[in-house]
């Protein structure tokens, strides 16, 4: 049987043994469909190919290999990038300008971490500001959860298979992110579980698409680690944010912050920070005002005593705000947020 490009990748992606680097060395030499041909499996390859291209038309999920005008080039970078990424949703969000922002940190937060994680979530959805991350329990998918609800637009990066939900509690999350927008990703071929070795090249992934990586919550020892050290290879600003010294859920954030990475100590300076080198169209009050406005509506006079800006002031960010999609005024006179488009 002749073999197609697509056909070939495909399956030797789901062959136990054939890593990225082996695979792309097949591309480059111009071997990959001559293998597979040659292979004395051929047709249990075929017939893995064939499982593998059911499993993505029953889920709704594309394949997007390495020639593919969807390929992410921030992909490039990396010394062994993933040859077919399996991809949920927005496909667009693969080459969006600007890259997104990772956040990551640790399972076994504390009150603190979460209360922290929730908060950046929301507040990058506000900014417009598309954050990456694992799905992991913890800091992962507390601020990616914050983010949804907030109508942020999020990619997820599994260390599975795409049909292969881990951990299962982050089934409706993934929902979510694709139903409003998001992404969910893949390198792995469909049904693959959730080894321990595939967590370190989910990482690198996650490195290879941020623009900037902030770490909310980590000791020194930890996964997230991982993901620091795959970005700080490939030239990428860390963020930590910084907690108690005497606290061990801290430690990792701290020791980042004593070896350079540049401290969070508010919402407004993070985004400030990153709208340093990317324009953001929200300025700090705005973000104040966006922020109060989640929890309930409020009347122009309240939002000015709450947030202690004249009311001339007030109403020209309203206005602003409102121009921009981001608020509406109800019947009643209050105002309400919209999701970001």
């Amino acid at each position: 049987m002749e073999w197609e490009q697509e056909d070939s990748l495909i399956a030797l992606n789901s062959m136990p043994g054939m890593g990225p680097a082996r695979i792309n060395k097949l591309i480059t030499t111009g071997q990959l469909c001559a293998f597979v041909q040659c292979h004395p499996d051929s047709a249990r390859l075929y017939e893995k190919m064939q499982q593998q291209r059911q499993t993505a038309h029953e889920m709704g999920a594309q394949f997007v290999p390495e020639w593919s005008a969807y390929y992410p080039v921030l992909l490039s970078h990396l010394d062994h990038p993933p040859p077919l990424l399996h991809a949920l949703g927005n496909l667009d969000l693969l080459n969006h300008q600007p890259p997104a922002v990772a956040i990551i940190g640790a399972r076994a937060c504390t009150a603190y971490g979460r209360e922290q994680a929730k908060s950046f979530g929301k507040s990058m959805a506000f900014a417009q500001e598309t954050i990456i991350s694992g799905a992991a329990r913890g800091i992962d998918m507390i601020s990616m959860q914050a983010s949804v609800n907030a109508g942020g637009k999020v990619i997820a990066v599994l260390g599975s298979g795409l049909d292969v939900c881990y951990p299962r509690e982050a089934f409706q999350m993934l929902e979510q992110i694709i139903a409003q927008g998001g992404l969910v990703l893949s390198e792995f071929s469909f049904t693959t579980r959730p080894l321990a070795g595939h967590f370190p090249r989910r990482n690198r992934i996650i490195a290879a698409l941020s623009r900037a990586l902030f770490v909310i919550q980590a000791t020194h020892k930890s996964g997230t680690m991982n993901t620091t050290d795959w970005a700080l290879k490939l030239g990428k600003e860390i963020y930590a944010l910084p907690g108690p010294i005497d606290d061990l859920a801290c430690s990792g954030t701290n020791w980042l912050i004593h070896e350079g990475a540049i401290p969070v100590l508010s919402r407004e300076d993070f985004l400030r920070s990153l709208q340093n080198t990317v324009h953001s169209n929200l300025n700090t009050e705005q973000m104040a005002i966006l922020e109060i406005l989640s929890e309930q509506n409020w009347h122009a006079h309240e939002i000015s005593e709450q947030l202690s800006i004249g009311d001339d002031q007030l109403q020209m960010q309203l206005l602003e705000l409102e121009l921009q999609g981001r608020v509406s005024r109800t019947a009643s006179g209050s105002y309400r947020t919209l999701s970001p488009q």
